[in-house]
């Protein structure tokens, strides 16, 4: 046992007083005559024993009282590590989780202010001279240092709630690297309180483990249990917007319910106006899939929100995502010297298209990255300069349409369908055949026919380009010939794509060219040449936009910027070849529609949402946190489950030890009440 004031035990010498009243007693004594003297002395004796005894025994209870009290104030306690160097300063880091969940609701009040209360309690009940370290979520330069006890108790003060997420193993290490690298000579170790729900989905090991000089205490705050459904995900069929064409608009929707739900309302708004509406059914345990059909009828910047209908809690009840529906896209042709003739009729007349023809011999490589859609028309062969500047384009995200050539130079050819991810020419078939399969689950054809009749003319050939097919075989086939060859087909490399027919476009390999199903190809392969990007990101990501076909001087300024709103930020670019790569950091903000303007024009459409990690609402209790402590290993750890009036005492126990000075207050009292019940019932 230790003494946390010793100082104190000099008042031990008070012990003194009652002995010397005890030896030297003051009271008189009266004289009386009594006439049977043998009597007398004989009474006389056992009553000065009695006597005796009863002086002893309020003597030795006078004794205790003084000796307990006098301990009580000294502050007795049993150390639990006796090897703890006596440090005059001790560090004290506390993390509080300001995530929106901690704006649930328990029997006492809101999470976070009792988090904020409790972890009050605890600064105050430290030294003033100790050092001090407040860090929410939102990692805050401020919090990266020690703190006085007044200036950390006004900081807490100031913490609301934020969309930020953190594992947890990232919040100690940040508390952890702070405390050991403090160079403080005059410091042991640390103290880390976490002050949290202790919610599943956040609080993940990962092998983290602390230092074993530093204790880890959790502070758990339990919510009343409620249900949430919320959006987790949405997506397109198709990695295009077009004009004038249905899109299929795919939710999947969580659920953390105990009862199913039926006819819960959706609906889809774009720039502000209301474009579709629906319902779905939640089944508990399981996901649900629905979608939402709709149709834009003019190009441009897109602002979209899903909304559903879910209380009370709603923060993830809203999805935001954007896109453009490209006014032109920019297809160049590649050709001999008397080709282009088939695109010139398709795309010249047409505005959507900006079309621009090269011969072969004249390509300005340099201007390649600026177009969606590179067309390479029955080249004799192809430089190799010309293959290596396709490469990049395909593998930056540029789209590649080649009709090779039958009596081509076949070697040339192989290096772009190399370097495009596609399966290399294996020889010239001279067999004549026929289109039979149309893969019509493809977007590429996907809507194209209403129906496809039992005798439908499909293209012939009577001779084609056969392909090796055994290294790489991951192409889509999109038309194929009777004997399962490849007609027409995609390949990818990177974020780009190559479509490659087997035949070229003259009528002696055969009727391609000039049949009704060759314009809709070549149409569709155009719009997919400009996929629409990213949609949307998570508050708090690091994320990285990479804008194709955009080049950007040294000096230009890009701006992430709610839309009807000022709120917005400065992010960080770089150019890369042929675009510019925007980084958003893990900067904080609300949710929304944002829009991406390079000076004064949106170059991109974006929904910032807040993280759905904490959207399931399961948390440990208080017992399996603490297994799932062992089972990490985090010895030094332990589980603090208190009101606000006790949390500072149970800091106490667990920094100095088992404190004993309430028993001995009850010591002293049940001294005194003795001694009281001598003296009264006690007659000598």
């Amino acid at each position: 046992m230790k003494f946390a004031h010793p100082e104190i035990l000099w008042a031990l010498i008070a012990l003194a007083v009652p002995v010397i009243v005890h030896l030297f007693n003051f009271r008189r004594f009266k004289r009386v005559e009594f006439s049977n003297v043998a009597f007398l002395k004989e009474v006389q004796q056992e009553t000065k024993s009695r006597s005796r005894l009863k002086h002893l025994l309020i003597l030795t209870s006078r004794l205790l009282a003084i000796l307990f009290l006098v301990f009580a104030f000294a502050q007795p306690f049993i150390p639990l590590d006796e090897t703890r160097p006596g440090a005059t300063t001790r560090n004290v880091s506390i993390y509080i989780d300001n995530s929106f969940s901690m704006d649930a609701l328990s029997g006492e009040g809101r999470l976070l202010d009792l988090a904020k209360a409790k972890a009050g309690e605890v600064i105050s009940a430290y030294q003033a001279t100790d050092r001090f370290q407040i860090i929410t979520n939102d990692l805050e330069g401020r919090h990266q240092r020690f703190h006085s006890q007044e200036d950390v108790l006004d900081m807490l003060d100031e913490i609301t709630v934020s969309s930020a997420v953190r594992p947890l193993g990232e919040v100690i290490q940040r508390q952890q690297d702070l405390i050991m690298t403090s160079g403080a000579e005059d410091t042991y170790g640390g103290n880390i309180f976490v002050f949290s729900d202790l919610q599943e989905s956040t609080h993940r090991f990962d092998g983290f483990v602390p230092d074993s000089a530093i204790n880890v205490r959790f502070v758990p705050e339990f919510a009343t249990r409620s249900a949430n459904v919320w959006i987790d995900s949405i997506w397109f069929d198709t990695p295009v917007r077009s004009l004038n064409e249905p899109e299929k608009l795919n939710l999947r929707i969580m659920n953390d319910v105990a009862e199913g739900l039926d006819n819960v309302p959706m609906k889809l708004e774009i720039n502000g106006q209301q474009k579709a509406i629906g319902s779905f059914n939640v089944i508990p345990g399981t996901f649900t899939d629905t979608c939402l059909y709709f149709t834009s009828t003019t190009p441009g910047v897109k602002h979209c929100r899903i909304s559903i209908q879910d209380h009370p809690i709603s923060y993830d009840d809203d999805w935001h995502f954007g896109f453009t529906i490209a006014a032109k896209v920019k297809v160049l042709v590649i050709k001999e010297a008397n080709g282009g003739g088939e695109f010139r009729s398709i795309f010249g007349n047409d505005p959507f298209y900006d079309l621009e023809v090269s011969d072969l011999g004249n390509v300005n490589y340099g201007r390649i990255p600026l177009f969606d859609l590179v067309i390479l028309d029955e080249p004799n062969s192809i430089a190799s300069g010309l293959t290596q500047e396709l490469a990049s384009f395909i593998n930056d995200g540029g789209t590649v349409l080649f009709f090779p050539k039958s009596n081509g130079e076949k070697s040339s050819y192989n290096e772009l369908l190399l370097a495009g991810g596609a399966p290399s020419i294996k020889s010239r078939t001279s067999i004549r055949s026929k289109v039979s399969d149309i893969n019509l689950s493809h977007p590429i054809y996907a809507g194209v026919f209403d129906r496809i009749p039992e005798n439908i003319d499909l293209p012939q050939v009577t001779s084609y380009l056969a392909f090796s097919r055994g290294s790489r075989s991951g192409e889509q086939q999109l038309l194929t010939l009777q004997n399962g060859d490849p007609f027409f087909f995609r390949a990818s490399e990177g974020e780009g794509q190559l479509f490659v027919s087997a035949v070229g476009l003259s009528q002696e390999e055969g009727n391609f060219a000039k049949h009704a199903i060759f314009v809709p190809t070549i149409l569709r392969v155009a719009e997919f040449a400009r996929p629409s990007g990213d949609m949307d990101q998570t508050i708090g990501a690091e994320a990285v936009l990479t804008l194709r076909k955009l080049p950007v001087t040294g000096d230009a300024s890009f701006k992430l910027q709610r839309v009807g709103s000022e709120e917005g930020y400065i992010p960080r670019h770089r150019s890369v070849r042929g675009g510019v790569e925007i980084f958003l950091g893990d900067q904080q903000g609300s949710a929304g529609n944002y829009e991406l303007l390079l000076a004064d024009s949106v170059v991109k459409a974006i929904g910032l949402n807040y993280s759905r990690d904490e959207s399931s609402l399961s948390a440990y209790t208080k017992a399996n946190w603490e297994n799932e402590l062992a089972l990490a290993g985090w010895n030094k750890s332990s589980v603090i489950e208190s009101s606000i009036d006790t949390v500072s005492n149970a800091v106490e126990q667990l920094d100095e030890g088992k404190v004993l000075w309430d028993l001995f207050i009850m010591l002293a009292i049940a001294m005194l009440v003795i001694e009281l019940l001598l003296i009264k019932f006690w007659k000598s």
